[in-house]
């Protein structure tokens, strides 16, 4: 996954907060919005890697498996689904150039998978503690379908802000 920088990705966000009133993203250069593009990726991609891979992943796994104590977890998945809200909100804020809707079309569609996804798991979590096979099977394939296309939205991103740095000369920072 790309990484920017700290100071860069910090630099980055104060940007966007900066302009974010403003409702339009003309005026960005094709470096800029990339900057942004990406630094919605990361942030977005951290939360949903903390909760799929990272320290709240064994929680999550074992309350999905034993299907208890998914309510504990609730409140830390309704933050992280109003995370994901708030990156679409500030995203719709910033309209690409001509040039760069393919990118953004991407970025919005893989955020908003993230925000479904911690939905369905706050759906999951609020169910009662004497929940059904019946009640749980349909949110569970819910799941998987939009962790699969979570994945494929991920790669086809990935791929859309290569192509539009490669467009522009731009040399995206790897680690």
């Amino acid at each position: 996954m790309k990484r920017f920088r700290t100071l860069l990705l910090a630099a980055s966000l104060g940007l966007l907060s900066a302009c974010g009133g403003s409702g339009s993203g003309s005026g960005m250069s094709a470096s800029e919005y990339l900057t942004e593009n990406v630094a919605f990726w990361n942030g977005a991609a951290s939360t949903v890697q903390e909760w799929t891979v990272g320290n709240k992943s064994e929680p999550l796994q074992k309350a999905l498996a034993t299907g208890e104590g998914l309510d504990t977890l609730k409140p830390g998945l309704e933050r992280a689904r109003t995370e994901m809200q708030q990156y679409l909100t500030r995203i719709d804020q910033m309209p690409p150039d001509e040039d760069a809707k393919d990118v953004h079309q991407k970025l919005r569609a893989y955020v908003q998978s993230a925000e479904e996804m911690f939905g369905i798991l706050v759906e999951m979590a609020a169910l009662p503690a004497d929940k059904t096979k019946e009640q749980v099977m349909p949110l569970a394939e819910k799941l998987q379908t939009v962790g699969n296309r979570i994945d494929t939205e991920m790669q086809a991103l990935d791929a859309a802000q290569d192509a539009y740095a490669k467009k522009h000369g731009i040399q995206l920072q790897r680690h």
